[in-house]
Parts: structure tokens; sequence; C-alpha cells
């Protein structure tokens, strides 16, 4: 399988939950509809296409801290540009994260990334986290199609629905998220949700795997063949 390797990392990041008003809180890593805007970004694209496969394995533990902000000027909730109420917003601190891509847009995205170009800012989930890709290479990695026990540690998080059972590890820490977006519409719509396992502690980990899930969820190994990748 064709994948493209890059890092995302920047001093904040905030991936708005769209379930919470007064509160602004955040995913803990990039989301699928985040990711797939900011490769739409770099290419100057509207949309992206859906027959593409990306993967995000967490580089810098998942650190968030809350900040009050004011909201003056912002016509937040239709309220007018006067609208000025203290608001919470939780964002992620110094996020750092290592992105898979493979699709049909592989040969122009590797192209734009390695040369450190982009059409429009790219950033992570707001625009006041800016963030540059950093390229790390191609590759030609081996699949794994099968189901049960991965043959390798995961490296990346997984889509919940892609597991049927966790292999507990002395050391391994687990965390969950759930709601998470799956496909943007026009109109700032959105279709369907995810729920995700990770570790907490960037340790590689090991569950049970179902073969056939929907959404699709494929595994290829490292380039080194030592881990796992999921890619959803």
């Amino acid at each position: 399988m064709d994948v493209m390797v890059f890092e995302l990392r920047g001093p904040l990041a905030h991936f708005r939950r769209p379930d919470t008003t007064s509160t602004h809180a955040t995913y803990p890593f990039i989301t699928r509809t985040a990711l797939r805007g900011l490769l739409a970004a770099i290419l100057g694209r509207e949309t992206w296409p859906e027959d593409s496969w990306t993967g995000v394995s967490l580089v810098h533990p998942v650190q968030t801290r809350v900040q009050q902000l004011s909201m003056l000027g912002k016509g937040f909730l239709e309220s007018g540009p006067m609208f000025n109420r203290p608001t919470a917003v939780e964002m992620v601190v110094n996020p750092h994260y290592r992105i898979y891509y493979s699709g049909p847009l592989i040969d122009e995205l590797a192209t734009w990334v390695s040369q450190g170009r982009s059409t429009y800012p790219t950033y992570l989930g707001s625009a006041f986290a800016l963030t540059y890709p950093e390229w790390e290479g191609r590759y030609q990695l081996r699949e794994w199609g099968a189901e049960g026990l991965v043959p390798k540690p995961l490296v990346t998080v997984i889509p919940v629905h892609a597991v049927t059972e966790i292999e507990p590890e002395p050391g391994v820490s687990f965390a969950r998220v759930g709601g998470v977006l799956y496909q943007a519409l026009d109109g700032r719509r959105f279709r369907g949700t995810m729920a995700f396992i990770y570790e907490r502690n960037l340790r590689p980990y090991r569950v049970k795997v179902a073969h056939q899930v929907h959404p699709a969820v494929r595994f290829v190994y490292t380039p080194d063949e030592t881990g796992l990748i999921a890619l959803w």
C-alpha cells in the first residue's frame, strides 16, 4: 500500500466538540474531518475525496488546559457583535501527531508537503493554532487483512468499532473518546460519528480486531515492520 507520512505539531490545538456550548471542549487529537480539511487546504480544494485513508499516531501525550476567553465581536450563537460573555475554552497543549495518508491524491499531496508548500494556511482545528506539515517520507507498506489478535503492536489510535477485545498489559493505559464527527457535508453539516481508543503513555498496544467493519478500517505495517498502523 502506497502511504505517505508527515508530522503536525504546535503550541496549541483546539478541535471543537459540537456537543458543548457554555464550555468549548476539545477532542484530544486531530479528528477525521479536521485532518481532511487540513489536507484540502494544502492543495486548495473545497472538499477531500472520501476514498482516502488516514491514520493518526500520538507523538506527544495528550495534555489539556482550560483558558477563559472573551467572545467579543465573534457573534457567538448569533447573539451579535457585542456578545462579551467570558467563555471557557479547552486547549490541547503541545500537540504532536504523526499522520499517515493513502489515497488518489497522494502524488500531488506528497509533492506539496515535501516541498513545504500550501495553498491556504494550515492549523490544528482553530485559526489561532497554526501548524506547518513536516515531511517524513513515502513508503510501500505491507497490508495485514486478517482478524483476531494483531500480529504487531499498534502505534496509532484505532476506531472502537474495529476492536473486539483489548489485551491488558502492564504499564499500558487506555483512553476512549467518542462522538468524533465522521464526514463533513456542505453548509457545515456532518454525517456520522466515530469513537476511538488510544494509549495515554504513547506505548504500542495489542487488541483483537474484526476483519470487516463499517466504516472500514485497514491495517498496514510500519516501514520497519515492528508495529501496525490503523487507517480509516
